[in-house]
């Protein structure tokens, strides 16, 4: 069964989104006459937005996104992220004076890159780069949790749910896809985790890269209690709609059953010695 409104927005969604960002972003940006982009930064940047606002869609509306940079209280910082969805009401606004805005990884939903056409090399490149952000959700010196599905205290190492999820969106992966699910374990580097991989690659063009639990069913966690679960590419057919609708459903998934951490600033700022203090005294009564 299935709901014929929603089915229709989605659908909707989805047709504005692909068309955005394959083919109207391009007509924007690209200057025919020297055969090139115009200002290829604000290309990125229209691109991400695109990415946001269909995202918007798919997520809890109490979730918001934006662009910047991972930071811990162990002082780490991920490299720039095209999009990160965040929770606004536990998120304190960390911000440079150039605007760049730094979140803490406590509360974090998910992170996206945004890609055009990928090579291979690319491809890999861009995988890796998530790898090691989504790393950064083990960087918690005192895990204090808000919020979790379940009862268990934070343990990144066995319940997927507390580490950040990770997507990649790219137009186009541009290299031979036959046995994509068999090699995509040698585009990571030997140290990546299996638990630190992907969560989806959703190549418009392509089709959807996550995984099936051990029952067959779909999946968008790499590893689930120590186990390795499969990939699976799936690529549309009669169907184009189908694996945006698989992105679509495992996107809500992931962002409802992240874990809500408080982001403690006592641990992110410097020592606070060096200082005087006085109390008040209390009387003593005769």
């Amino acid at each position: 069964m299935s709901n014929d409104i929603f089915d229709a927005l989605l659908r909707e969604k989805i047709s504005v989104f692909k068309s955005a960002f394959s083919t109207l972003a391009t007509e924007v940006f690209f200057n025919p006459e020297a055969g090139r982009l115009r200002h290829s930064g604000e290309y990125g940047m229209y691109r991400e937005n695109i990415v946001k606002d269909f995202l918007r869609f798919l997520i809890p509306g109490s979730l918001d996104l934006s662009t910047g940079f991972l930071i811990t209280s162990m002082n780490d910082v991920s490299t720039q992220c095209d999009v990160v969805v965040f929770d606004p009401r536990m998120t304190p606004l960390f911000q440079e004076g150039d605007r760049h805005r730094f979140y803490p990884v406590e509360t974090v939903f998910c992170v996206a890159e945004v890609k055009s056409t990928l090579s291979r090399a690319e491809f890999g490149k861009s995988l890796n780069k998530l790898a090691r952000t989504k790393a950064l959700s083990e960087r918690i010196s005192h895990p204090r949790v808000l919020y979790k599905q379940s009862h268990t205290g934070f343990d990144p190492l066995h319940d997927p749910h507390d580490l950040i999820p990770t997507i990649l969106i790219c137009q186009k992966l541009d290299f031979k896809l036959e046995g994509l699910a068999l090699f995509i374990d040698e585009l990571y580097e030997p140290d990546v985790e299996q638990r630190h991989k992907h969560n989806m690659v959703l190549s418009i063009e392509d089709g959807l890269l996550a995984y099936i639990d051990q029952a067959g069913r779909d999946s968008a966690y790499p590893e689930v209690a120590g186990q390795r679960q499969l990939v699976r590419f799936q690529w549309p057919d009669t169907n184009p709609f189908s694996h945006f609708k698989s992105f679509a459903a495992s996107m809500l998934i992931l962002t409802v059953n992240k874990t809500l951490l408080y982001p403690e600033l006592s641990f992110y700022m410097g020592t606070v010695e060096g200082g005087k203090k006085q109390d008040q005294v209390r009387l003593m009564e005769p």
